[in-house]
């Protein structure tokens, strides 16, 4: 029966995030805020909601262990299956961008782990994860959405002007539209109300679908003598990564194979510098060996995908096989030392 429960909890969270994103999608176009932040930002956090549910849950709870296991699962099962898995059956290139400033930004993320396990576990004046170690996360987490919006901005004027340009070669192109931004209808109230209930109902999901995955993960631990710990690096962060596996899936049978890196490499960044930043923020983590480990792990599976994406700019079969390979030797190991 608990196993049923934890299954509706997450289809409770998942479902609340994705609802979030209808609404707060459709509440930013009224608002005429520009597609592409809203892709960016709404998007971005609407991937990492679940994540975030279940840790703001989990340390209000007591469950320390398994906010680092979620975000350490989720992104170790990210980076390794979902990459390889994708990249087995549809062979992806990396663009430039994603090379040079996502992944390195990505990887000094997951390197920081360690970084800030290591202090707060052996330096005498620290105690764990910090609210220092939040704030710097959150500091960087900023300067990273800040840089992804000019960057991506720059991008859409330089394609708008290309538009235009091709518009007026052909006669096509109208001042007045331009001008009025197009042929878009005012919205009414009663579509603006509709939004925001969708906004308020998708967050309820998720902060609801987030404590009941804690509960019922917490029980099977119990149930069955597992630590918190192996319950969110295997049940709960795979659980709250399947809105990037459905999302990756998606991409690949749409022939989008390409931007399934850029959808993981996004999420895993959100997932230590928003998520894990937030969390640390509001109640510090103290730090076990275990959580050592998984930090470790998080930043070595990052850092070396990072290095392929700049040493070959793809990712084919034979890497792919070795990626999917990596991840079930890791859980293996994982399971029979738990």
């Amino acid at each position: 029966m608990v196993y049923l429960l934890l299954l509706v909890s997450f289809v409770i969270l998942i479902k609340g995030a994705d609802i979030f994103i209808e609404g707060s999608a459709k509440v930013a176009k009224i608002f005429k805020i520009p597609e592409l932040i809203i892709g960016i930002v709404i998007v971005g956090f609407g991937t990492s909601a679940p994540e975030l549910a279940v840790n703001i849950a989990a340390v209000f709870k007591g469950s320390n262990e398994m906010a680092v296991g979620n975000i350490v699962g989720s992104n170790v099962f990210n980076i390794l299956f979902i990459v390889g898995a994708i990249a087995f059956f549809k062979p992806m290139s990396i663009d430039d961008k994603l090379a040079t400033f996502d992944f390195p930004i990505s990887v000094l993320a997951a390197i920081l782990l360690p970084f800030f396990a290591l202090s707060g576990r052996y330096l005498p004046f620290n105690s764990g994860f910090s609210r220092l170690d939040g704030i710097i996360l959150l500091l960087i987490f900023a300067y990273y959405c800040k840089e992804t919006i000019s960057r991506s901005l720059v991008d859409q004027k330089l394609k708008d002007k290309k538009i235009m340009l091709y518009q007026i070669a052909e006669g096509s192109f109208s001042l007045t539209k331009h001008l009025e931004g197009g042929d878009s209808e005012k919205p009414t109230k009663k579509a603006l109300t509709k939004d925001i209930i969708l906004i308020i109902v998708g967050l309820v999901c998720v902060i609801k679908g987030g404590d009941m995955v804690v509960e019922y993960a917490s029980r099977i631990a119990v149930d069955f003598g597992m630590s918190n710990h192996l319950v969110g690096l295997t049940i709960v962060g795979i659980g709250t990564s399947l809105p990037e596996l459905v999302v990756s899936i998606i991409a690949a049978k749409r022939g989008q194979q390409d931007i399934v890196l850029g959808n993981v490499v996004g999420s895993n960044t959100f997932n230590i510098l928003f998520t894990l930043g937030i969390t640390m923020l509001l109640r510090p983590i103290a730090v076990n060996e275990s959580m050592i480990v998984d930090t470790v792990t998080v930043a070595l599976a990052t850092t070396a995908v990072g290095m392929i994406a700049l040493a070959n700019k793809s990712i084919g079969k034979k890497m792919s096989v070795a990626f999917v390979v990596i991840y079930l030797i890791y859980m293996g190991n994982v399971i029979i030392n738990a």
